[in-house]
């Protein structure tokens, strides 16, 4: 009788694709870095900008390392360099959450300067008016007060507004960063722990029934 033909082991041709996927999924989010840093600069906004952009793209990270450590699972030697690089962009997200919270503090520092630079402008502007004898003839001092009062009260929302949109900024980055830092150590740990055995576990389970 002819011998029938075995069929090939998916778990190879699963791990190639989790290669092409994983190193796709990594070269486009350097790539997306690189693009977004463009041109570099050093000040607190360009800097929380680009890691508020790096958080909101870092679950395209996480994938293709996760996909590189498990294509490479039966190989140590590839598969702990991927595991150790997921360790230490995790290290680095946690540290850069803290850059966010800095940076975020700096920007609603200078937002309210200038809202109060601006106010003081325009305040300086009411109060020349009020020696202005083309402007005092169609206008009360009531009218004088009542414009003091409008720019406090606009001053006051603007000031509140942008401490509210940046604090909402900040934690969004902060908790994308810290959430995609704790998988990533996650990834580094069970990638360098991994047995050599594969994915699926059945060499493992081999060797106990052998042992029995």
């Amino acid at each position: 009788m002819a011998n029938m033909p075995t069929q090939p082991s998916t778990g190879f041709g699963g791990q190639a694709i989790a290669r092409i996927v994983g190193f796709t999924c990594l070269f486009g989010f350097l790539a997306d870095m690189i693009a977004l840093a463009l041109p570099f600069g050093a000040g607190a906004a360009w800097r929380a900008t680009l890691l508020q952009q790096m958080g909101d793209r870092s679950i395209v990270l996480l994938i293709g390392l996760a996909l590189l450590v498990y294509g490479f699972w039966q190989n140590a030697s590839l598969r702990k360099p991927f595991s150790y690089a997921a360790l230490g962009v995790g290290v680095l997200f946690l540290l850069s959450s803290i850059l966010v919270i800095r940076d975020g503090l700096t920007l609603q520092t200078q937002t309210v300067e200038q809202i109060n630079q601006q106010a003081s402008q325009l305040q300086t502007q009411i109060e020349a008016g009020r020696n202005n004898p083309e402007i005092t003839a169609n206008a009360t001092p009531d009218d004088f007060a009542q414009a003091l009062q409008a720019l406090d009260s606009e001053a006051a929302t603007l000031k509140q507004n942008a401490r509210t949109s940046l604090t909402r900024a900040s934690l969004a980055s902060v908790s994308n960063l810290v959430v995609i830092g704790i998988g990533l150590l996650s990834l580094g740990r069970v990638g360098i722990g991994g047995a050599t055995a594969g994915p699926s576990g059945h060499k493992s389970r081999k060797q106990r029934r052998v042992n029995a």
